[in-house]
């Protein structure tokens, strides 16, 4: 029997696949370096293309880096999504909102943007565009918490209140990493939390 011969791989995959594997090795240098230690040379070496093919993709560091941060956002929102949708009546849903605030929170997505947007007067374009984009990803998420807060029995005001200060809660976290990661510290505030906003959540939640 003759061998099929392989499909040869248009000049549109050829761009895509090499698009993904720029982004996927800036992805990996953002997450490893942040913001200040971002080197573009140092992405294209990683993803095995040229500066040229490079800067054909993204001409600036600016546009790799935004593409970059779009992609890690994306992501997170996808999975912030799929686990507010996957949720059930009865189910935790204060121990779902910590977890899916703890992974965004202290994970690279939130400080990689906190550094981007410590940038004082120095690249305010690009500050402002890394804000533009925090909120388009993050108020949808946050709008579908309040919701599934509400939907678990809970008045709009006091479901209000307590996905901001778990939110709050755990970007102070972040905040607090850059004087002195304490994990004893760290667990004994989201046990405490727990505790309160459990009690305060019995106050206003509506029983069949």
């Amino acid at each position: 029997m003759a061998k099929v011969p392989a499909r040869r791989r248009t000049q549109a995959e050829r761009r895509e696949e090499t698009r993904s594997r720029i982004l996927e090795a800036a992805v990996s240098e953002l997450m490893q370096k942040g913001y200040a230690g971002f080197r573009v040379d140092k992405v294209a070496a990683a993803a095995d293309v040229s500066r040229g093919a490079q800067t054909h993709h993204f001409p600036t560091k600016e546009s790799l880096v935004l593409a970059a941060l779009q992609q890690l956002y994306q992501a997170s929102s996808e999975t912030s999504l799929k686990l507010i949708e996957g949720l059930k009546p009865g189910d935790d849903i204060l121990d779902a909102l910590m977890r899916d605030s703890a992974k965004f929170f202290l994970g690279p997505n939130f400080s990689i943007a906190v550094s981007m947007l410590n940038l004082g007067d120095h690249e305010p374009e690009l500050r402002k565009k890394v804000r533009a984009m925090s909120r388009k990803h993050r108020f949808p998420i946050e709008q579908a918490w309040l919701d599934a807060l509400v939907r678990s029995g809970m008045a709009e005001e006091p479901a209000r209140t307590v996905m901001n200060i778990t939110h709050s809660i755990y970007r102070g976290m972040v905040m607090r990493r850059f004087l002195r990661n304490d994990a004893e510290y760290t667990n004994f505030t989201v046990e405490q939390w727990s505790k309160i906003a459990r009690a305060f959540m019995d106050l206003y939640t509506k029983r069949p």
